[in-house]
């Protein structure tokens, strides 16, 4: 088959992109999604650094080097400005700013796009674990880096809907959909990263690569915005240096329950979790959710006996309601001792497999209290936002401009975001 190159669109109107790429899992193009705002004016790092060049970001080596050099990985905060002098100096570094929050200064510069938001505000949470990240469970993100870096094909456990959008530079996208699992080798590597190294592949390697296996791929232009589907592989290559951002959005109660914040990533997860996030109502689909939440209430010796009995649960999941992805094939038995060694290693000291109530107990609820509220506009005061500026962040970062509509697990999300250094006016 031939290699999909992924289509370009203009600005869809929220029930078309909902319908036809969001529903179909279909990555996509948007060439001017922020058409006229003044983040469409940032096309140059000189663009940039006169915009925003004195912004603080986390800068850190890049994953796949971090790994196989432990010893040598970087972490470390520098200005926008600061970091480019870096790359002129040492044009072969790995370091580079990924999954940084948006700082103040630019996320001032856009407006989130309403079709972001949640629609499912008025259904129960799976076990009634109460919303960790607000009514809108939005997240979002910076990525800078110079020519040559690059992101490993891996899949991301948030279960989140994605909107990339390019600043400057071009960035190679290689997609694929989470049932090319098996054709990724996904056992030769971490439970969410491929074992197929497709930074070694000249570009036509690439292309026949994807052609086979029946991927997508495209080159991101400056000022064009892809959508990538929850869930699904990519690969992310700076053909320049580059900037962009990220909007990770329309997370449905089952990708909250399936998230990494509860459960560990492997290829049943992201598999189910995928057709979850695109249709969470379809029966075919959620009846296959009563066995899993039972497993996950199930009393265990350790946790390798709880990730055990999960997979065995999420692979009955996958037969039942996804037969066409094949989810036998997915870990041969004879390598299922591996796979849980790398689960285990992968959890690490995070904690996932919390009884539900100690979980709802450990979150707050209710309105924002008064003295949230009054901290919120204090700290906004000393950080010299208007009040034009405090509702264009809070629409921005949690997907409402109303202090007084803030819930208190949202009130904490963004005190946290003004704390943070980007969260200065620079």
């Amino acid at each position: 088959m031939a290699a999909k190159e992924i289509a370009r669109i203009s600005r869809p109107d929220p029930e078309r992109f909902l319908r036809d790429y969001v529903r179909t899992r279909t990555p996509v193009i948007i060439t001017d999604l922020f058409a006229g705002q003044p983040i469409d004016a940032i096309r140059t790092i000189e663009d940039a650094s006169a915009a925003f060049g004195n912004v603080p970001m986390h800068v850190q080596t890049e994953y796949a080097v971090a790994a196989s050099a432990p010893e040598s990985a970087v972490e470390t905060t520098m200005t926008f400005d600061e970091y480019w002098a870096h790359v002129r100096a040492h044009p072969d570094t790995a370091l580079l700013c990924t999954e940084y929050e948006i700082p103040a200064n630019i996320m001032r510069m856009f407006r989130l796009p309403d079709f972001c938001l949640a629609d499912d505000l008025d259904r129960p949470e799976v076990l009634d674990m109460p919303r960790k990240y607000g009514d809108h469970d939005l997240c979002s993100n910076i990525f800078v880096a110079n020519a040559g870096n690059r992101a490993h094909l891996h899949f991301d456990g948030d279960h989140r809907q994605v909107l990339l959008h390019q600043m400057f530079g071009r960035k190679q996208v290689l997609l694929f959909q989470p049932e090319a699992c098996v054709d990724l080798r996904t056992t030769s590597g971490a439970p969410w990263s491929s074992g197929v190294y497709l930074e070694r592949m000249s570009t036509a390697e690439q292309l026949d690569f994807i052609a086979e296996v029946g991927g997508y791929h495209a080159v991101l232009e400056p000022g064009e915005t892809i959508y990538m589907p929850a869930l699904i592989w990519h690969y992310l290559g700076y053909i320049d240096d580059a900037m962009s951002f990220n909007l990770r959005f329309k997370r449905n109660r089952y990708g909250r329950f399936l998230c990494v914040d509860n459960i560990h990533r492997d290829s049943y997860v992201q598999n189910l979790g995928s057709h979850l996030a695109s249709d969470g109502d379809n029966p075919a689909l959620t009846e296959a959710m009563p066995q899993i939440e039972a497993e996950y209430l199930r009393p265990a010796a350790s946790l390798r006996d709880k990730v055990s009995g999960m997979r065995a649960a999420l692979r009955r999941a996958c037969e039942q309601a996804l037969p066409q992805t094949e989810p036998a094939r997915f870990c041969p038995p004879q390598l299922e001792q591996q796979e849980l060694d790398k689960i285990i290693a992968d959890i690490g000291q995070t904690a996932r497999y919390l009884d539900p109530e100690l979980t709802a107990k450990s979150r707050p609820t209710g309105p924002i209290s008064p003295v949230q509220k009054q901290t919120i506009r204090n700290t906004a005061a000393r950080l010299g936002y208007s009040d034009e500026l405090l509702e264009h962040l809070l629409w921005n970062r949690l997907g409402k401009s109303d202090l007084d509509a803030l819930s208190k697990t949202e009130a904490v999300q963004f005190m946290v975001y003004m704390r943070s250094p980007g969260g200065a006016l620079r």
